[in-house]
């Protein structure tokens, strides 16, 4: 970490003696920024959904492991603290987020939008027959969205990784 990163300070004892180089002062502002991303997905969705539920976990996780992307949600990761910041946190470090848009939840469209706000793609999901039928909130409806069928997961995945690669230019 010394010369890179920080100047060499002889043993600081504390982390504010700690002198950061502009290099490091750099990479500081991009990791507050979103700038930087983690080798993972986050899922923004309703809780509590069983086929959701299904969906994400017997078919999306695994395809996106193989190409090496983790994929989490909030359950995953909730510790003691703010619920908001440790949200905020994931989503600003993560490669993309994959918002599920079928029970109009709002939290998925608040997720979404601050994920495009730190410049992340978005990729949106919605079950077909409601996509189809009611379509999603006008400030979305413009936006690419995968339509998921129970009984078309395997469709579903593969249209979703071909969406994820064009988006992260893979």
């Amino acid at each position: 970490m010394v010369g890179m990163f920080m100047t060499d300070l002889n043993e600081p004892t504390h982390a504010q003696d700690l002198n950061l180089t502009l290099h490091g002062w750099e990479l500081y502002d991009q990791e507050q920024k979103g700038l930087t991303s983690g080798s993972y997905g986050f899922i923004a969705l309703k809780f509590g959904d069983t086929t959701l539920d299904s969906l994400i976990n017997d078919h999306v996780k695994p395809a996106l492991a193989q190409i090496g992307y983790e994929t989490i949600d909030l359950r995953d990761v909730s510790q003691a603290g703010v619920i908001d910041n440790i949200m905020r946190m994931h989503i600003r470090d993560c490669a993309f987020l994959i918002a599920d848009l079928t029970h109009e939840n709002a939290g998925a469209y608040w997720e979404a939008g601050f994920a495009e706000g730190l410049g992340k793609p978005v990729l949106y999901i919605c079950e077909a027959e409601k996509f189809e039928k009611e379509k999603t909130h006008f400030d979305t409806n413009h936006c690419t969205t995968v339509p998921w069928r129970t009984g078309g997961e395997a469709d579903f995945v593969q249209e979703l990784i071909a969406t994820i690669r064009r988006s992260l230019l893979l």
